[in-house]
């Protein structure tokens, strides 16, 4: 794991985010926040032995938006952003609830990624053109009819199964 990037509303959200997490970490702090459309953020860096501090992490982040009156943050992750609600009622969500939502949305991801690539291959070669440009003509497509792009891609993928 590399960084965890929450952003902060302001540059004081920021601050009181960091002296919470009181040196757990190693933070880093970006933008100016002061309201004018800038967005603040804190890079956590995280090394190898920190997954049971993952979950002390989103309690502290969850103390956070409490305290700080706040409904949600959003928590860049890798390449995807994440929005963190308030706990209801000021009590902290569970941490294996959290963990096994994470675990269907990333099954989920990894369903749908296959058959999208199952669906590039079928129909590069229909057409005699790229991957990247049959993902292209898919995406369109998907947009154009207002469907998902998976579900766009388990019906090509499901013409040669002789499924449909």
């Amino acid at each position: 794991m590399d960084r965890i990037r929450v952003r902060a509303p302001s540059l004081a959200h920021a601050d009181r985010l960091v002296t919470a997490l009181d040196g757990t970490f190693d933070v880093s702090v970006d933008g100016d926040g002061d309201g004018d459309g800038l967005i603040t953020e804190v890079a956590l860096t995280l090394d190898s032995e920190t997954a049971a501090k993952l979950v002390e992490l989103f309690d502290s982040l969850g103390q956070w938006l409490t305290d700080g009156g706040l409904e949600a943050a959003q928590i860049g992750f890798g390449e995807r952003t994440y929005t963190l609600l308030a706990a209801e009622n000021g009590h902290p969500g569970d941490a294996s609830g959290f963990l096994l939502e994470r675990t269907i949305q990333l099954q989920t991801a990894l369903d749908s990624r296959i058959v999208i690539e199952q669906a590039k291959g079928i129909l590069a070669e229909r057409e005699s053109i790229s991957p990247e440009d049959a993902f292209d003509r898919m995406r369109r497509e998907a947009r154009a009819r207002r469907m998902r792009l998976r579900d766009l891609a388990r019906g090509i993928v499901a013409t040669v199964d002789g499924r449909r």
